[in-house]
C-alpha cells in the first residue's frame, strides 16, 4: 500500500477546480404535485403503511384530485 504524502495531496487539490452551475429556480407545485403523486402511489400499493398511518383510500383519492389541480396551476403534464 502507497503512503499518502501531503505535497502530494497538495499538488493535486491545487490542480482541482470546481465549477459550480447556477441552481436553477424551483417550481413550487409542480414539485408539490410530484411529492404528491409518489406518496400515492407508494400508499396505494402498501396497505400496511396506509394502516399504520391512519390513511384510507378516500384520503389518497381527495389527494390526487388536489394535485391535479397543482398541476394544473404548475402548467406542467404529468
Amino acid at each position: 500500500m502507497e503512503s499518502i504524502h501531503v505535497p502530494k495531496l497538495a499538488t493535486q487539490s491545487a490542480e482541482t477546480t470546481v465549477t459550480r452551475s447556477g441552481r436553477r429556480k424551483g417550481n413550487g407545485q409542480a414539485t408539490a404535485a410530484l411529492l404528491i403523486q409518489m406518496a400515492t402511489e407508494i400508499l396505494t400499493a402498501s396497505p400496511t403503511l396506509r394502516k399504520k398511518a391512519n390513511i384510507t383510500l378516500m384520503d389518497l383519492a381527495a389527494a390526487d384530485k388536489v394535485r391535479k389541480d397543482l398541476t394544473k396551476k404548475s402548467g406542467t403534464l404529468h
